[in-house]
């Protein structure tokens, strides 16, 4: 049994409890992760003038798959995979979404072939990951990204005090080593990854339009709550 296997009936209440004092459900803050990849996955088909072909996206560490009904009805054409460590967990995310294809795996090496998505994406994954596998966790999610596709991290910002304190008071993260953007980003670069774009989010906790584009203005700003990094797998 895995440490979020331990969790699996209190993962939710637990992680609530741990943000109470924003005001905001656990959803507020899965929502703004979703806007950020929705926006991003609209860019790549754009780009490519592949609107008509689903992209393949893997998200790894997918947890229960809390993401992934705002991902899936929200924008039609993606072919969503989750994979995670924690077997029970995959349990209940296979339950809640049927639409998503779940995989477990050892944590180590991804059980898919070179090239295989067009993007893979995690979510508050890398700061489980021991510091001296960082590179080795870029290095195989670039593994399974086809050239010129995109591995997206996105990750608690330890410079936000707000953030170190729920990390802090969360059971699951005791074990958490934070990582700063500008690591991240060199951690990319040495996974021979190109292209690095990083954007802030969650600078307030109000749940209307004009604060979601009040949000997405500031994203240069290393103050928010989370920060999310994307970088292309060369061609």
């Amino acid at each position: 049994m895995t440490e979020f296997d331990q969790y699996r009936d209190g993962y939710s209440a637990q992680i609530d409890d741990a943000i109470a004092f924003s005001g905001q459900p656990q959803d507020f803050f899965t929502r703004a992760k979703a806007r950020y990849l929705l926006d991003t996955f609209s860019k790549v088909r754009s780009q490519n003038g592949t609107s008509s072909k689903p992209l393949d996206v893997l998200d790894i560490g997918c947890g229960h798959g809390l993401i992934h009904p705002h991902l899936m009805p929200a924008q039609p054409g993606i072919k969503l995979t989750g994979i995670d460590v924690a077997g029970t967990v995959i349990e209940e995310a296979r339950a809640d979404n049927p639409d998503v294809h779940y995989d477990v795996y050892e944590g180590t090496r991804l059980p898919y072939d070179a090239r295989t998505f067009d993007i893979a994406f995690a979510i508050a994954v890398m700061h489980h990951v021991p510091p001296d596998d960082w590179k080795s966790f870029l290095v195989e999610a670039a593994r399974v990204v086809r050239p010129g596709g995109l591995v997206i991290i996105i990750e608690h910002n330890p410079l936000n005090p707000l953030t170190k304190k729920i990390v802090r008071s969360c059971p699951f993260d005791q074990n958490a080593v934070l990582l700063r953007s500008n690591r991240l980003a060199k951690l990319f670069r040495a996974a021979g990854m190109v292209d690095i774009e990083r954007q802030f989010i969650i600078f307030t906790p109000f749940d209307t339009p004009f604060f979601h584009k009040l949000d997405a203005s500031l994203g240069w700003l290393p103050l928010g709550a989370q920060y999310c990094m994307a970088a292309h797998v060369p061609s």
